[in-house]
């Protein structure tokens, strides 16, 4: 019999790191409130210019530390290649076993228009998950179908692509989300030669930090991370719209 977990959040990322990026400071609020988070990261970032596996692993898990997840893990699938259409269908499954494993009530996930394929293909793979897991004649029968109460999208590379759903205020929590990305040294802040000019890659958190400042402004709080729902969110309370 297939054990079975229990988590709060799902948050899934392409690569170690992408979480962070995109929704590090919601992460971080729902850990520091109690809820149990897992990461889950589908590469290992093995084709990244800068960096290498071992580097990320330990920098992955410096991460979740300062954010307050309980578990995070990796399922090792080929970088550059997420959106390969002859894995497409075992990678759902693969995924939809983890859903049915951890029975979270909310999945994260990348989605939205984004320079790096994988991205985009993470957030496909997630969203089809989240519908099979949820079906009794779908994948492992040892272990029972779970639908999420809610699947909620991120930007990694998008800073405003359309308005977004919501704002989480994580003003309380966003030095952890810069003490989660300053773990990524690899990534961000080593210096290398026209590594800015071409890759942009050590701009990229202030400009998301000043996304999160700009949108918290609009919001009446220091910071704010934009979240993405497909459809209508219920509120059972009236004063939910001003708290």
């Amino acid at each position: 019999m297939i054990q079975r977990l229990s988590a709060d959040v799902l948050a899934i990322g392409a690569h170690p790191d992408d979480v962070e990026l995109g929704a590090g400071g919601a992460v971080a609020l729902a850990a520091s409130q109690g809820l149990q988070v897992v990461i889950a990261d589908l590469t290992e970032g093995e084709m990244a210019s800068r960096g290498t596996v071992a580097e990320r692993c330990a920098e992955a898990k410096q991460a979740a530390a300062i954010l307050g997840v309980r578990e995070r893990i990796n399922c090792r699938w080929e970088d550059g290649g997420l959106g390969d259409p002859a894995k497409w269908r075992k990678r759902v499954e693969e995924l939809a076993h983890l859903v049915r494993r951890y029975r979270p009530r909310l999945v994260l996930a990348p989605e939205g228009p984004d320079r790096h394929p994988d991205h985009e293909a993470a957030g496909r793979l997630a969203r089809e998950a989240v519908f099979y897991s949820g079906l009794q004649k779908y994948g492992d029968p040892d272990l029972a179908p779970w639908r999420p109460r809610r699947f909620l999208a991120y930007r990694v590379n998008g800073i405003f692509d359309g308005a977004a759903s919501f704002g989480v205020d994580v003003s309380d929590v966003y030095d952890r989300k810069r003490a989660a990305l300053a773990s990524y040294r690899s990534q961000f802040f080593r210096e290398q030669p026209n590594a800015r000019q071409a890759l942009h890659i050590p701009d990229l958190p202030a400009l998301l930090e000043a996304r999160d400042r700009y949108l918290g402004g609009l919001l009446g709080v220091a910071f704010a991370e934009p979240l993405y729902a497909e459809g209508p969110i219920r509120l059972g309370r009236m004063d939910a719209l001003w708290e």
